[in-house]
C-alpha cells in the first residue's frame, strides 16, 4: 500500500497498527532467538512490518491473518541468517538467549548450572525442529499462551501442548546425553 492509501482508508492504518501492537513483541522475540543479535532482530522486524504494510489489505482477508505475517517474520529471519553466513558474522550474541535456557532447563528437569551446559542446551533448542523451537520461544521465553502460539502456527493448542512436551524431551535427551560424556 502507498501512503496515500492509508490517507483515503485511514480503517487500514488502525488495523495495521493494532496488529503489530499486539504481534511485535512475539516477532522480536523469536528474531532476537534466532539471531542472537539486538538489532539484528530489529531489523528483521523493520522489513517484515514494512512487507507486512504493504500487503495488508491481502492479509486482512487470509483466514489467519496472524499465520501470515508468522510466514514474513519467519522468511525476514531466513533473509538475515543467509546474508550474516554470506559476511561470516556469526560471533555475535544476544542476551536473551540465557533467559529461555534457562526456562527450558528447569522445565526438562534439569537445574543445570555447570558450565557450558547453557551453551548446550542452547545448542540443542538451536537444534530443534523450525515449529518446535518456536513453540518453545513463544512459550518458554515469551511466555505467551498456548492459544496465540496456536494461532501463530496455524495449528490447535492441543498440537502446541504436544509440541512443547516433545520439544522438552528432547532438550532433556540432549541434557542427559551430554552429562553422560563428561
Amino acid at each position: 500500500m502507498t501512503g496515500s492509501d492509508w490517507a483515503v482508508r485511514p480503517a487500514l492504518r488502525l488495523t495495521y497498527d493494532a496488529f503489530c501492537e499486539t504481534h511485535e513483541r512475539a516477532w522480536l522475540g523469536v528474531a532476537r532467538a534466532r539471531l542472537r543479535d539486538e538489532s539484528a532482530a530489529q531489523a528483521a522486524v523493520n522489513r517484515m512490518k514494512d512487507r507486512l504494510r504493504r500487503q495488508w489489505p491481502r492479509v486482512l482477508r487470509e483466514p489467519v491473518p496472524a499465520f501470515r505475517a508468522w510466514a514474513f517474520i519467519k522468511e525476514e529471519i531466513g533473509a538475515a541468517l543467509a546474508e550474516r553466513v554470506m559476511t561470516a558474522d556469526e560471533q555475535v550474541q544476544a542476551p536473551d538467549w540465557v533467559a529461555v535456557v534457562r526456562k527450558a532447563a528447569q522445565l526438562a528437569e534439569d537445574r543445570a548450572e555447570a558450565q557450558g551446559v547453557h551453551e548446550t542446551l542452547y545448542d540443542a533448542i538451536k537444534g530443534l525442529p523450525e515449529r518446535r523451537h518456536d513453540v518453545v520461544v513463544l512459550r518458554y521465553l515469551l511466555e505467551l499462551p498456548d492459544s496465540v502460539i496456536a494461532e501463530y502456527l496455524d495449528t490447535t493448542e492441543a498440537n502446541v501442548r504436544s509440541t512443547a512436551s516433545q520439544a522438552l524431551a528432547r532438550l532433556a535427551r540432549a541434557l542427559r546425553d551430554q552429562r553422560g560424556q563428561r
